[in-house]
């Protein structure tokens, strides 16, 4: 009997070493590049969407794409629209010759829209289109403050902002600010990038989102780097800083960290459109499942609709796990039996 449990120890022992070697070779290993790489890498679904025509005006692009439920929200050209989540036109929320449309959050529980434009003007829709009310978003600084994103989550707003210097129109404090949806404050955080250790200059330099840890559902703010040659370097370091930094994300601590890239459940990803005149364009995408990595500065192969490569893909909402790209329906290799002059795709990532 006394053998067998020595023998059962000894085994015990052994396992625990290997798995010991295991973890530190894990930890040790380095992800595997692929310097290009295809949606279906990255990709569980994506979901083509022809946007029929609103009938006055020609849909040529979109931006800020918010899916809920049945209905598809989108910007263009500064109006907002309202479709089917099949591309069925329903109705322009907003009228362009009235307002510019600068963002907007979609309140599920309320049916209704929270638009931001005409500078600090709140204006309050429903799904259908109809005007609620609107409201100005005060401050105590006089003008000084300004809103550059904002998020939907748990009932509340979720903004970033940025307060101007009195001497100038240099930006010196961001914030991330707590709203409920009658946008009456709630709290704020200071926004600052998150220690890198590296002695070269931080990330911070283009206006940071809304962005939410899926874990502790607590909030960060996200701004593509402009040192893409770093990003896996710095992908790394938050990667095994991890534990810390959602442990201070789950204490709410006073400040809000900037990161260079969006964390998903599984994938992490971070991009910023390739424009023609422009050497700063990547998409950069770390598998924290197998540790694979992929960047290109053209973007990744589209492997579903064979669109060519994606410039540039579209958070659509807070979390990092829907993102969306569009193509001129004109553009495409396998055109789709709708007619439509723009198509967007609904790219659901690995979980």
């Amino acid at each position: 009997m006394m053998k067998r449990t020595f023998v059962g120890l000894v085994l015990l022992m052994l396992l625990s070493g290997v798995g010991q070697v295991y973890k530190l070779l894990r930890e040790n290993e380095q992800p595997f590049a692929w310097r290009s790489g295809s949606l279906a890498d990255i990709a569980k679904e994506v979901i083509a969407i022809p946007l029929q025509d609103s009938g006055k005006r020609q849909i040529k692009e979109a931006g800020s794409v918010r899916l809920v439920g049945d209905n598809l929200f989108l910007i263009s050209d500064e109006t907002l629209y309202r479709f089917t989540r099949k591309g069925e036109y329903i109705c322009a929320i907003t009228c362009p010759e009235e307002m510019r449309v600068a963002g907007y959050v979609v309140d599920p529980m309320q049916r209704q829209l929270i638009v931001f434009g005409n500078v600090n003007d709140i204006f309050y829709y429903t799904f259908e289109g109809e005007l609620v009310r609107c409201k100005k978003l005060t401050s105590d600084l006089n003008n000084k403050r300004q809103l550059y994103a904002a998020a939907y989550h748990k009932g509340h707003v979720l903004t970033v902002e940025a307060t101007l210097a009195e001497h100038d129109s240099i930006l010196y404090r961001r914030e991330l600010v707590e709203y409920d949806t009658a946008f009456q404050r709630i709290g704020a955080q200071e926004i600052q990038p998150l220690s890198l250790m590296r002695s070269d200059e931080p990330i911070g330099y283009l206006p940071p989102v809304v962005a939410i840890d899926s874990s502790t559902e607590r909030p960060y703010a996200y701004t593509p780097s402009l040192q893409p040659h770093r990003l896996l370097r710095d992908t790394l370091f938050i990667w095994q800083k991890r534990q810390q930094l959602l442990s201070s994300l789950e204490q709410g601590e006073a400040d809000c960290p900037l990161l260079p890239i969006r964390m998903g459940r599984r994938l992490w990803i971070a991009s910023y459109p390739h424009f023609p005149d422009s050497n700063l364009g990547y998409t950069f995408c770390y598998d924290t499942f197998s540790g694979h990595y992929w960047q290109s500065e053209e973007g990744l192969e589209d492997d579903f609709y064979h669109t060519g490569k994606v410039r540039a893909l579209e958070a659509m909402d807070p979390y990092g796990d829907c993102y969306c790209f569009t193509c001129l329906a004109e553009k495409m290799k396998q055109p789709l039996t709708e007619k439509s002059d723009l198509v967007l795709f609904l790219v659901t990532m690995r979980g």
